[in-house]
């Protein structure tokens, strides 16, 4: 049996709210455990923007897809996500919130209460046409980073202030030259 666009869209947002709960599961353990909890050290290249460009970002939306534009010096890339992505990213960008807190607005209210910065967003990597992003969060003297779609980690930089960079390599072989 064939599964609607609806009904996959209705998965990926249930994978994204586990993938937040558990995001913000692994930040609170150390408040309801009693025990402090241990995360690895990151290798320094998680941390370092070496090799990376900072980037803005605009959204569109045309009939079927939410467009992504994301420039960084003389290049620029477009990719497509999903209307409701850039909705939340266009929401996040010019501060809107409706009457209900959608998943973006959840996860930084759930940051902000757990006192979880967001460090930065980098665009790592594209697999399978596919870009990959990293969301770098840190509470207190713990740093994580996050598997993530790029379009989720935007839409939650926008909402924190934290930077977006993408990885220089990428940004020149994916993106056009704009200058």
């Amino acid at each position: 049996m064939a599964r609607s666009r609806g009904d996959e869209l209705g998965f990926y947002k249930i994978i994204s709210v586990v993938a937040i709960l558990v995001a913000v599961a692994a930040f609170a353990r150390p408040y309801f455990s009693g025990v402090d909890a241990v995360t690895p050290l990151l290798p320094i290249e998680e941390l370092s923007t070496s090799g990376y460009t900072k980037v803005d970002v605009q959204v569109s939306a045309s009939e079927n897809a939410g467009i992504v534009t994301i420039q960084g010096g003389c290049y620029q890339v477009t990719a497509t996500t999903e209307l409701s992505q850039v909705e939340s990213i266009a929401n996040g960008q010019e501060g809107r919130v409706g009457s209900r807190p959608l998943t973006h607005d959840l996860f930084k209210d759930a940051m902000e209460s757990l006192d979880v910065v967001m460090v930065m967003v980098k665009v790592v990597d594209m697999q399978d046409n596919t870009y990959i992003g990293r969301m770098i969060l840190k509470q207190g003297d713990r740093i994580v980073s996050l598997d993530s779609r790029p379009s989720d980690g935007i839409a939650l930089a926008v909402r924190t202030g934290a930077p977006v960079y993408m990885k220089d390599d990428l940004l020149k072989s994916q993106g056009q030259y704009v200058c």
